[in-house]
């Protein structure tokens, strides 16, 4: 049975697509709160608030930056927010 030039090309096209689709999709964090009150009073506008117990998976965008920038969450992926980002350059302290 012999497969057309058309067919190939459009499952190539897909598998792009699929490519595109896995790059454009937005990425998450597994964050815990700090504590009860911040369990009950934190939800984030999209991905929602915390269960009775245990973790969230929350969007890696500007609101949850902040959240744990400012000590009310914390991230479950990895090392703290302060040690995986640092806007600030590093000066060089060499004299010269």
């Amino acid at each position: 049975m012999a497969v057309s030039k058309a067919s190939l090309r459009g499952l190539r096209m897909n598998e792009r697509m699929q490519k595109i689709r896995e790059a454009n999709k937005p990425r998450t964090v597994r964050v815990t709160p700090a504590n009860d009150d911040m369990r009950r009073l934190l939800k984030h506008p999209h991905a929602g608030g915390f269960g009775k117990e245990g973790s969230a998976e929350w969007p890696d965008d500007r609101f949850t930056q902040r959240r744990l920038a400012d000590g009310d969450i914390r991230s479950d992926d990895g090392p703290p927010h302060h040690e995986r980002r640092s806007h600030r350059r590093q000066e060089d302290n060499s004299g010269a």
